[in-house]
């Protein structure tokens, strides 16, 4: 299925495993109960539709763009989404579960009770995009762009909170 263009694809209860949709353009998507394994997604395009209740394993993702999508209940486990966009979606109840999101992007979107957990988000753009409610406390970045009006109640460790509290120009001693 690579560099197909397909609109309104749905797929329901299904398992799909090794297979390639690179550069495809899936547009309108409709994703239930769907687990996708070792399949790879890299600079596919999806806009409008829908992801409930699915899983990502062991999936490549680069470069994918997900622009006013839903997505709800959907896991994403050992996944490479390097310069991955969300741009304009909603978001409810994700895992990010030791997950590649280098270079990625969230705009303008909706996230409510999501968790990167192990997740590398160096280099993460994040911008009007609220974060409360989502845990960050056991992900990596050495640099993440987010303004600090989206970190409001948003769950970090140590570390990172002096992380953010030197990108944001403070500077931390010890006492």
């Amino acid at each position: 299925m690579v560099d197909q263009t397909l609109d309104r694809l749905l797929i329901y209860g299904s398992r799909i495993t090794n297979c390639n949709f690179t550069n495809s353009d899936l547009g309108r998507v409709d994703f239930t109960d769907v687990i996708f394994e070792n399949c790879d997604f890299s600079n596919v395009k999806m806009e409008h539709g829908s992801l409930h209740r699915v899983i990502f394993k062991n999936c490549r993702m680069t470069g994918t763009y997900l622009k006013q999508m839903r997505l709800g209940h959907t896991s994403f486990c050992e996944v490479k989404a390097n310069f991955v966009s969300f741009i304009d979606s909603k978001m409810d109840k994700l895992l990010f579960d030791t997950c590649q999101l280098e270079h990625g992007a969230f705009y303008e979107s909706t996230l409510k009770q999501i968790t990167f957990d192990e997740t590398n988000m160096n280099h993460v753009t994040i911008h009007q995009t609220p974060l409360k409610g989502c845990d960050l406390s056991t992900s990596q970045f050495e640099t993440i762009v987010v303004n600090k009006e989206d970190l409001v109640r948003c769950k970090v460790s140590k570390e990172q909170a002096i992380q953010f509290a030197t990108l944001m120009g403070l500077g931390v001693v010890d006492a």
